[in-house]
């Protein structure tokens, strides 16, 4: 039997949930708006990563289905509003690709990619009236350490030295705060959230990804637990 082509299946897809969010459709899917779906967005995110973490092949090919799924659904309910539909989606991000590799589609130089590719996205931010700040420019609801991670990657760089030797004397800090009899929990509190950002800036110095770090260790340590 041949296959049927990636533009069939996705068409097969759309088709799906329009019927589900029809009169005569499914209830559940009919009720559903992109605020209820936010939850489901993150859950077969992180089911997906569990799955590559697991390099189960067939559990990465059905997460990516579970998540392509939400991508699909959000855009009907965008597209039953006539704001835009799928199709739309799917221009946006190949445009948006497009614009961000100059050296691949357009015969620009590759040298300082990197650079060119932050100069394109402030020039996408400015085109919608977005401001450039750094509070701007990272998403609110990103989990503490990626929000962490993402400023680190734009503040200026201290040396990995320095970095632990902030962190030890940080833990000295907290020492003696807690050996203190009139400890203040709110200095407390402020020095332990000075050694996550240090731990969070040295994991990023070393190419490590503090929440997958901490998720991974947080996984070893329930499946050695008998409770």
């Amino acid at each position: 039997m041949k296959a049927k082509s990636t533009a069939e299946e996705i068409t097969k897809l759309t088709e799906i949930m329009a019927t589900l969010r029809a009169p005569e459709g499914c209830p559940w899917d009919r009720e559903q708006t992109p605020e209820t779906l936010k939850p489901y967005i993150l859950e077969e995110a992180y089911e997906l990563i569990d799955a590559i973490d697991n390099n189960d092949l067939s559990e990465i090919r059905d997460e990516l289905g579970d998540l392509l799924l939400q991508v699909v659904f959000i855009a009907q309910i965008y597209h039953e509003q006539a704001q835009f539909n799928l199709a739309d989606v799917a221009l946006s991000i190949s445009n948006k690709m497009i614009r961000r590799h100059p050296h691949v589609f357009a015969g620009a130089n590759s040298e300082n990619h990197a650079k060119r590719w932050d100069e394109i996205k402030q020039q996408e931010r400015s085109s919608k009236g977005k401001g450039h700040k750094l509070a701007d420019r990272i998403p609110t609801n990103l989990p503490a350490l990626k929000k962490a991670t993402k400023v680190i990657s734009k503040i200026e760089k201290e040396s990995l030295q320095i970095q632990i030797q902030k962190t030890q004397n940080h833990f000295s800090e907290l020492k003696s705060l807690t050996d203190k009899q009139t400890t203040k929990h709110n200095q407390i509190k402020q020095i332990l959230g000075e050694i996550f950002f240090d731990t969070v800036q040295i994991a990023h110095s070393l190419n490590c990804d503090a929440e997958d770090l901490l998720r991974k260790k947080t996984i070893q340590v329930m499946t050695q637990t008998d409770i």
